[in-house]
């Protein structure tokens, strides 16, 4: 079965009471709420990225921050964030220090997608060792930790996704 989507109102973000699916939501453009998570190790060194999956509809194959997802019908940003972070990687969000960082708009076109979303974003400190990680086949094909300097020379590359505002807060962070 489809994910299922609480829509959201355009100019604050607050629920609508419309609730359509996944595939829906991204065909009309409707707002809709996401999470992305951060994850830096503890000396704020190197941020881990992903590499979405070939078989992503939105930007195959690109580098990513850690995790993303959409907030799905009843949940909440956080449970949204336990849930992803489990579903991409293996990992318990119980299991590092989390904090909620910011909630921004966020305007992707791409492959016949519209995603417009108000995005959480959250911010894992901890040191991973990537070997033990669970890769979620169909959603992350690879990760890797990265300097602040591979971050930006894959900004200027093009050769990730689009995150403004998470490309400023991982600036601020890392050293």
């Amino acid at each position: 079965m489809e994910e299922m989507i609480d829509v959201l109102d355009e100019k604050n973000g607050d629920l609508t009471g419309e609730i359509i699916t996944k595939s829906e939501v991204h065909r009309t453009g409707k707002w809709h709420g996401s999470i992305h998570i951060l994850i830096v190790n503890k000396d704020k060194t190197k941020t881990l990225l992903q590499k979405r999956s070939t078989q992503k509809k939105l930007y195959a194959n690109m580098w990513d921050i850690a995790v993303g997802g959409h907030i799905a019908t009843g949940e909440t940003a956080l449970e949204t964030a336990q849930r992803e972070l489990q579903e991409e990687l293996g990992l318990n969000l119980e299991d590092f220090e989390v904090k909620k960082v910011d909630r921004v708009t966020e305007q992707l076109t791409n492959n016949g997608i519209i995603s417009k979303e108000y995005v959480t974003i959250y911010l894992v400190c901890g040191d991973i060792d990537i070997s033990q990680i669970k890769l979620q086949e169909e959603e992350v094909s690879e990760i890797k930790w990265c300097s602040k300097k591979e971050l930006n020379d894959l900004i200027k590359q093009q050769n990730i996704l689009p995150h403004i505002r998470e490309y400023e807060i991982l600036n601020e962070l890392l050293v």
